[in-house]
Order: structure tokens, then C-alpha cells, then sequence
């Protein structure tokens, strides 16, 4: 399955998106009015390869 954010502003709703990686079908959307930015994300390529 791939997980993925949609961030939206503060009046508007955000949400983490699971589809399933082989059909591409929705599986879930979690919502809620907690996740209005994306805080604590990071670039996996950036933090693999030690680029700063």
C-alpha cells in the first residue's frame, strides 16, 4: 500500500490517503482537524543520502 498526504491551509481539511499499491484503489482516508500542515515530514532521499 502507498500512503500519501493532501495538506490543505487552516480552514480547509487535510488528510493522509492509503491506496492499495497492485489495484490502485482507494482503501482509506484519515481525517482529521489535527493535520493542517505538514509538520514532521521529511525528504526519505535526503535523510538516506545524507544530503543537507
Amino acid at each position: 500500500e502507498v500512503w500519501f498526504s493532501v495538506w490543505s491551509g487552516a480552514e480547509e481539511e487535510s488528510a493522509i490517503v492509503i491506496v492499495d499499491d497492485k489495484s490502485r484503489e482507494l482503501k482509506q482516508v484519515i481525517k482529521d482537524k489535527r493535520l493542517v500542515t505538514p509538520t514532521g515530514k521529511f525528504n526519505m532521499y535526503n535523510t538516506t543520502y545524507d544530503v543537507y
